[in-house]
């Protein structure tokens, strides 16, 4: 018999790691979505109806996979059109927040 006993906190360490990745993608999602609000090259806010329609759509949250989350512009039609033909709002916040995802990952893992 052996006098070593491993005490295994896998579920533990797992659901700490669930929690960690749900906050950090809440939190890189609603920088993105700020990001998108601040900064859209190539158009004008003149109503501000599609800077108003970006928002969180659904907070992340395990789906099998992974853990995943939903951001973006909901029921703005022209919308689209903005992204398309006068610069991207949504596509541009992503490249500026995105990267950060890990980094905050790993600040909820503390």
């Amino acid at each position: 018999m052996s006098r070593w006993r491993v005490d295994w906190r896998g579920e533990d360490v797992r659901h700490r790691v669930l929690a960690a990745s749900k906050r950090g993608i809440d939190d890189t999602m609603a920088a993105a979505v700020n990001e998108g609000k601040q900064n859209h090259p190539g158009w004008r806010n003149i109503t501000g109806t599609a800077e108003g329609s970006m928002a969180v759509q659904q907070p992340a949250r395990e789906d099998g996979r992974g853990v995943m989350g939903r951001w973006g512009s909901m029921g703005v039609l022209y919308m689209i059109f903005l992204e398309i033909l006068h610069g991207s709002a949504l596509r541009h916040a992503a490249d500026v927040t995105y990267p950060s995802l890990a980094r905050r990952i790993k600040e909820h893992l503390r």
